[in-house]
């Protein structure tokens, strides 16, 4: 049984620990230590969502320590991943037969077009569901923000960076910055930098659920 306060605050202390290794003294450590802070980060943005998700299918305990009633009990996570698979529009159909073979078939659980489409479908099932989208419409573009830098460093070439051009209209670049350098940059509504501001949004929803 999933208890989601657990994984909320498992999440808080990998952002806390991960962002303090997020030093660097020169370029060349500037873009090894970011790729590895994001993706690590990102990882776990995403085992967050996916226990989130499986607790609404299968059971599990709120952040307030209430169970929550599952759409589909007694079910394993390879059955409810595809459930949520059928939910976000990945699959055509579900049936209580049906299950993913592996790990390598699920889907990136914290992607707010994802995530969106999940909440969407759960709706009739969990009502709460509309307190989530309302904090998705106003969390989301930084997370995506988030997603997008960190498969362009992981992803490292020049199409994956010039994609943060469309990102360049949220930041002010000093004129010492490149666009690989967009973590280093000040949010603008903010005046945060922007790594801060991503990590900010991101503990701002899971905080809010």
């Amino acid at each position: 049984m999933r208890l989601l306060l657990n994984k909320r605050e498992r999440f808080h202390d990998v952002i806390n620990d991960y962002s303090s290794l997020y030093n660097y003294s020169n370029k060349k450590e500037q873009l090894t230590i970011s790729a590895g802070v994001l993706n690590f980060i990102w990882n776990h943005w995403n085992n967050f969502w996916r226990d989130y998700w499986i607790a609404h299918v299968s059971g599990g305990i709120d952040f307030n320590g209430i169970p929550i009633t599952p759409i589909h009990n007694n079910y394993t996570d390879k059955q409810s991943c595809h459930y949520l698979l059928y939910a976000c529009g990945k699959k055509n159909s579900h049936n209580s037969s049906n299950s993913i073979n592996g790990v390598h078939q699920e889907a990136t659980w914290g992607d707010p077009i994802l995530m969106t489409n999940i909440a969407t479908t759960m709706l009739t099932h969990h009502t709460h569901m509309t307190y989530l989208l309302g904090l998705l419409g106003h969390y989301q573009t930084y997370i995506q923000h988030f997603q997008r830098i960190r498969n362009s460093f992981i992803h490292l070439n020049n199409e994956n960076v010039n994609k943060l051009n469309t990102l360049t209209g949220y930041y002010t670049f000093s004129p010492n910055h490149r666009l690989i350098d967009i973590l280093e940059t000040t949010e603008i509504t903010t005046a945060t930098k922007c790594f801060d501001n991503l990590l900010n949004n991101m503990t701002g929803l899971i905080q809010n659920l």
